[in-house]
C-alpha cells in the first residue's frame, strides 16, 4: 500500500518550513548538550559561570526586545530565517575552531552563547509569525503539531547522537555537525516560494506607534496577558533547572555524555506522543486548560531528577521516566499556547505579540539562571532543582485559574 500525504503534508510551502525547521532544531540539540559540555568539561566552569552561560541564551531577548518585532513585520520573514540559520551556523564553526586552536575561554563562550540567543529568539518568533500566512486559522493546531513532531524525531535521535558524538570524538565536533544542520536549514529556504511573507499594513505607522500598537494589544486581553505572565514563569523556572542539571547529572550521579544523550532522548520520545495526541488532547480538555496540562506533567517530570538515586541502572530508568513526562507535557504546552496566541493575534500584528511573549520567556531566561546559579553554589545543585520544579507548578496552577483556561477553541479570526 502507497503512502499518499493529506491535509499540510501536501503544502508545499508548509513542508518547506517544517524541513527548515526540523533541521533547526537537530542544530538546537547539539547546541543544547555540546555548549554546556564545552564549559564543564573543556573549561571546567563552576555553577555560578554554567548560570552565567545558560543567562545569555534569554539576555538578547532583553536586549533587542519589542523593536524585533516591528524589524520582523516589516522584512521578508523566509529572508529572515535563512540570514539566522547562516548566522548560527558561523557561530558553531567559532567555538568548534577555537577550541581545536586552544583560544577557547570562558569570556569567549559567553559571547557567542549571547550570539546564538539572539539569534534563536528571532527564529522563535518570526516562524510562528510566518506560520498564520501559510495556512489557515482552522489548521494552525495541525500545523503546530506537525511542526512538533519533526521537533521531537530531533529530541529522540539529537541528544542520543550527540551525546555519543561528544564522548567517542569531542564536543567541538559535534558543533559542526550541527553547522551542517543549520546550512541545510537554509537551503530548505532558499527554495520556499511564499504567496507573501511581510505582514500586511506593517509599515503603516511610526516605530513609536507600532510599538504602542503591539503591547496594547497585549495587554488589553486578559488570554495574552496570562499567556505572557506564564511565559515569564515558564522561562525563570526553566532555567533555574538547565543551570545547573547538567552539573547534577555529570558531577552528582556521575553520568557520562552518552547516558545523558540517552536520557534527552527519551523526553524527545515523549514529545512525539505529546505532540501526536495534541489535537484529541486540545479537543477533549480544550485549549486553555491543555497549557496547565503540560505544564503539571513537565513538574512531575522534573521533580524526579533531584529524588533519583542508587545504582546506575536504576537512576536511568527513573531519570528516562522524568524525561518522558517533561517532554509530552512541554511540546503539550507550546502546541496549545503557540496555536491560541496565533489565533487570537491579526496578521500584522504577528511579529510583535510574538516577541512580547518570546521577551518575556526568554527575558526571565536570564534572570533565572542566574538565580539558579547562585542558588547552586549556596544551598546546592538538588534543592535548586527542587525549587525549579516548584516553580513550574506555580505556573500550571496559575495558569489553571486564568482566562487562559476557560478558552476551549481557537477563535476563528484574530480581528
Amino acid at each position: 500500500m502507497r503512502f499518499l500525504p493529506t491535509g499540510l503534508w501536501r503544502q508545499e510551502t508548509f513542508l518547506k518550513l517544517w524541513a527548515s525547521q526540523t533541521l533547526t532544531h537537530a542544530g538546537f540539540q547539539m547546541q543544547y548538550l555540546a555548549v554546556p559540555l564545552v564549559a564543564a568539561l573543556l573549561l571546567d566552569a563552576t555553577p555560578l559561570q554554567m548560570g552565567i552561560l545558560a543567562s545569555f541564551g534569554g539576555a538578547p531577548a532583553i536586549v533587542v526586545g519589542v523593536f524585533a518585532g516591528i524589524w520582523i513585520d516589516r522584512r521578508s520573514k523566509r529572508a529572515v530565517l535563512i540570514g539566522a540559520a547562516w548566522g548560527n551556523a558561523l557561530a558553531f564553526l567559532v567555538i568548534a575552531i577555537s577550541a581545536w586552536l586552544g583560544f577557547l575561554s570562558i569570556p569567549l563562550l559567553f559571547a557567542l552563547a549571547f550570539a546564538l540567543g539572539g539569534l534563536r529568539f528571532i527564529v522563535d518568533v518570526t516562524y510562528r509569525a510566518f506560520l498564520p500566512s501559510l495556512v489557515l486559522r482552522a489548521q494552525l493546531i495541525e500545523a503546530n503539531s506537525k511542526l512538533e513532531i519533526g521537533r521531537s524525531a530531533t529530541e529522540i535521535g539529537g541528544p542520543g547522537f550527540t551525546g555519543t558524538l561528544i564522548q567517542a570524538v569531542s564536543a567541538p565536533f559535534a558543533l559542526v555537525v550541527g553547522a551542517l544542520a543549520y546550512a541545510g536549514s537554509a537551503l530548505s529556504l532558499h527554495r520556499m516560494r511564499p504567496r507573501t511573507d511581510v505582514s500586511p499594513r506593517a509599515t503603516a505607522l511610526s516605530v513609536r506607534g507600532e510599538l504602542r500598537e503591539g503591547l496594547a494589544f497585549v495587554m488589553k486581553s486578559p488570554v495574552l496577558r496570562g499567556l505572557t505572565i506564564a511565559a515569564a514563569m515558564v522561562g525563570g523556572t526553566n532555567a533555574a533547572i538547565d543551570s545547573v542539571g547538567l552539573l547534577y547529572l555529570v558531577r552528582q550521579l556521575d553520568l557520562t555524555p552518552g547516558l545523558i544523550g540517552v536520557m534527552f532522548s527519551v523526553s524527545g520520545v515523549g514529545w512525539l506522543v505529546g505532540a501526536s495526541l495534541a489535537r484529541q488532547t486540545t479537543r477533549r480538555i480544550g485549549l486553555g486548560r491543555s497549557t496547565a496540562a503540560g505544564l503539571f506533567l513537565m513538574t512531575a517530570g522534573d521533580v524526579i531528577i533531584p529524588l533519583a538515586g542508587g545504582p546506575t541502572t536504576i537512576v536511568m530508568l527513573l531519570l528516562a521516566g522524568g524525561a518522558f513526562l517533561f517532554g509530552a507535557g512541554l511540546v503539550t504546552y507550546i502546541i496549545a499556547r503557540t496555536s491560541l496566541q496565533q489565533s487570537m493575534t491579526p496578521d500584522r500584528l504577528q511579529g510583535r505579540v510574538n516577541v512580547v511573549l518570546r521577551m518575556a520567556f526568554l527575558g526571565a531566561i536570564s534572570i533565572g539562571a542566574l538565580v539558579g546559579g547562585v542558588l547552586g553554589e549556596t544551598i546546592g545543585l538538588r534543592p535548586t532543582l527542587f525549587i525549579g520544579a516548584g516553580g513550574e507548578l506555580l505556573t500550571g496552577v496559575f495558569l489553571l485559574w486564568s482566562a487562559v483556561s476557560r478558552v476551549r477553541e481557537a477563535p476563528a479570526s484574530g480581528e
